[in-house]
Order: C-alpha cells, then sequence, then structure tokens
C-alpha cells in the first residue's frame, strides 16, 4: 500500500492493538527474518491432510518445557503406518529427513513424533473445536480419510463393510462429509455404550466418554470405490480389504 515501516507498525496497533517496533519489520519485508521467527513450517497439502487424519485418531500432543519443543505424537502397533506418517509430518513440516519410528515398551506401541509448534497449536484447537481442521481436509478428502482409516478403520468380511471407530461424534460427523466429498453417499452411523473401567498393559483405567460411534461403507460399488480412491497404507488391512473386493467377485 505504499505505506513506510512506521505506518505499518501504527497500523497494525490500530486495528489489532499489537505494538510491532518499525526496524522488526524492516528486517521481515527485506527478508533478513521471518515474521514466525524460529518456528517450524506448515505446508498445506496432501501429505498435511493424511498427517491430521491419522492424528484425529491415534494421535497425542507432548509439550517439553524445558527445551521448547512442542511434539506431535503418533502410537500405533502397525510399523508400516508409523513410518509413512513419519515421513508425511516430515514433508508437511518442510524437513528432508524422515520422522523414525521407535518401539515404546510402556506403551506396546511403535511411536513417532516430530516438534511442530505451529501444527501443535492447531491440534491442540482441534480438540475443543474439531471443525476448524476441516478446510484443510476437505481439499485433499482420499488423504484425509486414508489417514484416519489407517488409524481407526477395519474391514468386517461377515458384515461386508469398511468402518471406523471414534467416541468424538464432532470427528465422525467430519469423516461423514469427506465420505461425501469422494462422492460415496451410502454409508451407516452408529453408536454404542462402552463399558465405564477398561484394562491395557495389566492397568485399569477410566474412560472419559462412554460412548463409541462408528461409520460404516457398505454395498460393492461404495467398497470399490473406496479401495481406489482412498484405500490403506497398513498392509494386514489391504489384505482385508481385497478378500472382501474377491468376495464380491465371486
Amino acid at each position: 500500500m505504499g505505506f513506510g515501516y512506521k505506518q505499518i507498525a501504527k497500523t497494525i496497533k490500530n486495528d489489532h492493538g499489537i505494538s510491532l517496533n518499525p526496524g522488526m519489520i524492516c528486517n521481515w519485508v527485506k527478508g533478513r527474518h521471518h515474521p514466525l521467527g524460529r518456528c517450524n513450517k506448515l505446508i498445506e497439502g496432501p501429505e498435511l491432510s493424511y498427517v491430521i487424519g491419522g492424528w484425529i485418531g491415534d494421535g497425542y500432543l507432548r509439550l517439553d518445557r524445558r527445551n521448547y519443543r512442542h511434539y506431535v505424537t503418533l502410537a500405533v502397533s502397525d510399523l508400516d503406518f508409523a513410518i509413512e506418517w513419519g515421513k508425511k509430518l516430515a514433508i508437511a513440516s518442510g524437513k528432508k529427513d524422515s520422522y523414525k519410528p521407535r518401539w515404546n515398551e510402556k506403551l506396546q506401541r511403535w511411536v513417532v513424533q516430530g516438534s511442530n509448534k505451529l501444527l501443535y497449536l492447531l491440534l491442540k484447537k482441534t480438540r475443543k473445536n474439531p471443525w476448524i481442521i476441516m478446510p484443510i481436509l476437505k481439499k485433499y478428502p482420499e488423504h484425509a480419510l486414508r489417514g484416519f482409516f489407517d488409524a481407526e478403520g477395519s474391514v468386517d468380511l461377515s458384515r461386508y463393510c469398511v468402518r471406523a471407530f471414534n467416541t468424538c461424534i464432532e470427528i465422525i460427523e467430519i469423516i461423514r462429509k469427506l465420505i461425501e466429498e469422494i462422492d460415496i453417499e451410502e454409508y451407516r452411523i452408529y453408536g454404542r455404550r462402552m463399558r465405564k473401567y477398561f484394562t491395557r498393559n495389566g492397568k485399569t483405567y477410566k474412560r472419559n466418554k462412554l460412548i463409541e460411534w462408528s461409520i460404516e461403507i457398505y454395498r460393492k460399488e461404495n467398497i470399490e470405490k473406496f479401495a481406489k480412491v482412498v484405500g490403506f497404507t497398513i498392509e494386514r488391512k489391504r489384505q482385508l480389504l481385497e478378500r472382501l473386493l474377491n468376495s464380491y467377485r465371486s
């Protein structure tokens, strides 16, 4: 707009109530420094959609205050899923090297994590309002769905369906919208009550939510479209999906 650095600082102060040093703005404009400082990049694309889709299924956040690290973390039982998620997290963060999974004896899971403050803050807000991630996921629905179904999906050969579970109905509604984005219109959503307590690795835990929701995709044409457009990264799930498709063909 032709403003000088002092005018830019004054405008930001008037519009947003934030005071900035004109010299700092000068360094930003001339490319000497970046407004985000040392914060990680967050590159919007299919990789980020996959990362978020997987995270809302099996992810959590961890803050290392001592080293000022904001970890976005995934803990899963399938190594191939952990490897793929680590690769895509690196790409979404603008990193050359993939984040490598490590086996966690306590969790009995493969754990992969990367420090990315921008993604950390986005996902932290997602806990309170899952719909804020919809604009990102909607641009690449097939990748977001693949990440989520890698985390929470399964193939039920007896019921001839592909389905996924989550205790958050808002997440299930987001997945429903994404399924419709890839032109699958036949699905069902169910809710079932779970026990208040559950046992894992010899320890008893109390559930925060007692209703588990599932979204299930039926019929041959829908299963074939899911396999073609979305599919699974995890080999064991891919094999089950192929068995389901073969049962239709036979």
